[in-house]
């Protein structure tokens, strides 16, 4: 029988939990109670993720600390992590930050295989509306009669040696919201323990993302899209063209269209400008603008 996190050892949890905490925020109140039913193990595992995703302060690289965290703590090795909209909406994931998948992958992916994809379907969200998660082999069941999920299940899939996933929501309670992707390959599946432990992160990397997103929203009045926000915001940290392109995966050209785009849209003339207005106008901006 595993070794589960008892009662006694409950003073222990709480002084470890207590340390965490983003700004003058502590996160006990909403880890706590998805962790302690996690065996002990698992649970140092946890603790290791979010104190690392706690220490990420720069808002543009957060979603790839959190991947980081995944594969150096959890063991995963296959990830994707993207923004889009609550799952009560159709299912439309964009700009991914991704482990251990080709980027050519991702992009035949996101050009033929999105919609199609079993995860997008209306039952997918209905269950992470419900659970926080939803998972491959269930999906797959219920989709076997579908034609518009049949070739993303028969071809897709099996082209990419992907024999299992877990696609988890994190609820930010603002028009964007995270969708962590865990994917095995090779014949590998999850069992209940991946599921508990992705369960337990939840809440922690759902606030934390907020806190994030909340950081990146643009100046009262200004209407930018997920790609040009994250964009703007390395401007207004003082990245350079190159690094954001790397970082991003994407060309140096394109950094500098999106960055065209955003100065007009922000009605400035220069980066110094653009990062003046960004800093300035960041408080008290509604996160309703952020698209």
């Amino acid at each position: 029988m595993a070794l589960k996190i008892l009662a006694a050892s409950d003073m222990v949890i709480r002084s470890e939990v207590a340390s965490l905490r983003v700004g003058n925020v502590a996160l006990d109140a909403c880890l706590l109670e998805a962790i302690v039913e996690l065996e002990a193990a698992d649970y140092r595992r946890t603790l290791a993720v979010i104190n690392d995703c706690v220490g990420a302060t720069e808002s543009p690289s957060f979603r790839s600390v959190v991947l980081d965290a995944f594969s150096a703590h959890l063991g995963y090795e296959h990830l994707t992590f993207s923004l889009g909209r609550h799952p009560s909406l159709q299912l439309e994931l964009s700009e991914p930050r991704t482990r251990g998948i080709l980027p050519e992958l991702m992009a035949r992916y996101l050009d033929r295989y999105a919609g199609r994809d079993v995860f997008a379907h209306k039952f997918a969200r209905q269950l992470m509306q419900e659970y926080g998660q939803a998972v491959l082999p269930q999906l797959a069941e219920m989709a076997l009669g579908n034609d518009r999920c049949g070739e993303f299940l028969e071809d897709f899939l099996p082209q990419n040696d992907i024999s299992d996933k877990i696609l988890v929501w994190l609820d930010t309670s603002l028009p964007v919201h995270g969708y962590i992707g865990v994917v095995a390959t090779g014949g590998r599946t999850f069992d209940r323990r991946d599921h508990e432990l992705l369960r337990g992160l939840r809440p922690t990397l759902s606030y934390l993302l907020r806190s994030h997103l909340e950081h990146q929203v643009a100046p009262a009045g200004i209407v930018l899209s997920i790609r040009e926000h994250e964009i703007a915001r390395y401007v207004a940290d003082g990245w350079p063209n190159r690094l954001i392109a790397r970082e991003l995966g994407i060309s140096e050209w394109t950094v500098k269209r999106h960055i065209t785009h955003v100065l007009a849209k922000c009605g400035v003339r220069s980066r110094t400008e653009l990062a003046i207005m960004w800093q300035s106008g960041r408080r008290g901006t509604d996160a309703a603008e952020l698209l």
